[in-house]
């Protein structure tokens, strides 16, 4: 301890306030992964929507029809963004589609 009280309170409230913004710094990052992962699951949530919802127009009566499946998940596939959270959208749209396709699950290996 030093003799000077004064310069003892300063620095206890110093390193207290030091302490308060390392946690606020590991809170804010939490909250940045936490917010990716959100925008993961609500792309992945959306492109499952979009290949149901190409799959329900591309049914007839007896069957599939193949091909408007395949225009309709094209059309979708252009207009989904290329970066970003929504870029996830991809691999969901190719997964599925290969899976409805196929009759069984994707062949690609998962990155």
């Amino acid at each position: 301890m030093t003799k000077n009280p004064v310069h003892d309170i300063d620095t206890k409230y110093i390193r207290q306030i030091q302490q308060q913004n390392i946690q606020l710094a590991v809170l804010r990052a939490e909250l940045d992964t936490a917010e990716q992962a959100r925008a993961a699951a609500e792309a992945r949530a959306e492109a499952t929507n979009k290949l149901f919802d190409a799959l329900l127009t591309s049914l007839r009566p007896y069957g599939l029809r193949r091909r408007r499946f395949l225009f309709a998940i094209r059309r979708i596939a252009a207009a989904v963004p290329d970066h970003g959270p929504a870029a996830l959208q991809h691999a969901v749209l190719f997964d599925g589609s290969n899976r409805i396709l196929k009759g069984g699950p994707a062949e690609r290996p998962r990155v």
